[in-house]
């Protein structure tokens, strides 16, 4: 209940075009699909705690899997992402990444949403430490942060 309450009262000094605005986009071949802040915690949560190279411990991060919301929108393993940065940094990944690991699009971090200068709304996180095959360089690209769409190609 604490918990609760201390995410709800993060969201009321948070923009309210944060969280009632879409924050999120995915653009498939077929249509598009845009998410709010609300929406992307009304969905199921995933929570991983992982390090990476822009953290300096073990952190919590908590959101939807990226595969749960390529699964509603039909998109399969074998395509391209692209993930695009509110900054325009973009980096693409395959989409099998989502399906083989528990990436996760990360919307809270130790239990309080991100702003953008930390890195948030959205930072999509690899569960580093669960898999010793992505504490490599090329997964480091991956980890965009300030995430505003994932295009599939």
């Amino acid at each position: 209940m604490i918990r609760a309450m201390t995410i709800l009262a993060s969201l009321l000094v948070f923009p309210t075009f944060v969280y009632g605005q879409d924050i999120l986009t995915v653009v498939g071949p077929d249509r598009s699909e845009s998410f709010s802040l609300a929406e992307l915690l009304s969905m199921q949560q995933t929570t991983l705690v992982t390090t990476n190279d822009y953290v300096d411990e073990a952190t919590e991060f908590r959101g939807p899997s990226l595969r749960s919301v390529l699964e509603d929108m039909a998109v399969e393993r074998n395509v391209t992402l692209k993930l695009v940065a509110l900054n325009d940094f973009s980096s693409e990944v395959p989409a099998a990444d989502a399906f083989d690991y528990n990436v996760i699009l990360a919307v809270l971090r130790d239990g309080e949403p991100m702003s953008v200068r930390e890195k948030g709304p959205i930072w999509v996180i690899y569960p580093m430490d669960e898999h010793p095959e992505l504490q490599d360089e090329i997964y480091n690209d991956r980890l965009v942060w300030q995430l505003k769409t994932i295009f599939v190609e």
